[in-house]
């Protein structure tokens, strides 16, 4: 299939050097159909294709770029939603199965770009940027998946366990079972469910993972303690505990409803004193329970923390051209909100004002 890829337009575009009526015309080009759309998120999100690009070492002829071409136009089976909706899944019905084989995945998503490996005897689900997904597993119990964020589990999931593996952000309604006791593995941490609802958030580029009980009861412990053994915390409901991923050591602290109070009345866990793990306690829950009802909420955010939620939900990139805007804070929460109203929004309600150019789904943020 012949593409017809303005590339000189696309240079310029990646060069910032777009005239008006260039700017136009590669809009154009990009709204004329969906796999347009497709190729241009491919070319404005790879840096690999952005520098070719720019020195001119890319054209219709190169091998890598007919290998992408290739998957965006035959894209094996996804799991995905309609933008900023949820769809509701039947985990023992329609999930992707692979039960005798392992397969390589990959997903019709502008974002991701290397494949997902599956093991053998895995179902896995995946929430693009910019989308929510619920889940329901095989024993009843919901899952709601955060934007840039998938779960894997076990096809033989009704064994003697129930284990999943997240990465990224899932809020869980699990079903109550004595005899089969739940349990998330979340990056350097594994959480043990007695029937509860708690959200997680655990992606891999972030320096913390964040467990939050909202109603029942779990317990969290690191898998990575250098010089003790891994101590398991139980939560209380309005609980939420932190693991830094930088050192490996385990504090436990009680602070009060500030979110970003001070810490007060310590206490620690047995296996000794260790460094890497935060419990807050009597904390509010907004931020996490109302995230999977479509409400992004945000308490006294930095910039620089809030542009990551943003560039998630609104499937955008965020680029601070002046350090300083990093800082500003922001309380408020966004609903049915686009990005051009979030951002105006931003402005107004900020006490150091701040310039923003929105350029496709890129946002330039600039002081003056």
């Amino acid at each position: 299939m012949k593409i017809n890829i303005p590339w000189p337009l696309f240079k310029k575009y990646l060069s910032n050097t777009l005239l008006p009526d260039e700017q136009r015309e590669l809009e154009l080009w990009r709204d004329s159909s969906e796999l347009n759309r497709h190729i241009f998120d491919e070319i404005a999100e790879d840096e690999v294709i952005k520098n070719a690009i720019l020195s001119s070492a890319w054209d219709d002829n190169s091998k890598a770029w007919k290998q992408i071409l290739s998957r965006i136009e035959h894209p094996p089976k996804q799991v995905t939603m309609p933008r900023r909706h949820f769809i509701i899944m039947s985990a023992a019905a329609i999930m992707l199965l692979f039960v005798t084989t392992g397969s390589l995945l990959f997903f019709n998503n502008p974002r991701s770009k290397v494949g997902t490996e599956i093991p053998e005897g895995y179902t896995y689900i995946f929430s693009p940027r910019g989308q929510r997904t619920k889940v329901v597993l095989p024993d009843r119990s919901k899952v709601w998946l955060n934007s840039e964020s998938s779960l894997r589990y076990s096809t033989i999931f009704n064994g003697s366990q129930r284990e999943v593996v997240l990465q990224g952000e899932a809020f869980f309604e699990v079903q109550p079972d004595p005899g089969k006791p739940f349990f998330v593995a979340a990056n350097e941490i594994k959480v043990r469910v007695y029937g509860t609802s708690f959200n997680i958030k655990a992606f891999p580029n972030e320096n913390t993972i964040e467990t939050t009980l909202i109603e029942g009861k779990l317990s969290v412990t690191s898998l990575t303690q250098y010089g003790n053994e891994p101590s398991e915390i139980f939560l209380k409901p309005n609980e939420k505990c932190i693991v830094t991923r930088d050192n490996k050591n385990v504090e436990i602290t009680t602070r009060n409803m500030a979110l970003d109070g001070p810490f007060q009345d310590v206490e620690y866990a047995g296996g000794g004193r260790v460094n890497d793990l935060v419990v807050q306690k009597s904390i509010s829950t907004e931020e996490e329970k109302l995230w999977k009802d479509g409400k992004l909420v945000f308490h006294n955010r930095s910039f620089s923390k809030l542009a990551v939620d943003l560039e998630r939900w609104f499937d955008i990139k965020i680029h601070f051209q002046d350090k300083k805007i990093e800082s500003y804070k922001f309380t408020g929460s966004f609903d049915k909100e686009t990005i051009n109203q979030a951002m105006e929004a931003l402005k107004l309600s900020s006490q150091k004002s701040f310039y923003y150019e929105i350029k496709f789904r890129d946002i330039y943020l600039s002081s003056k």
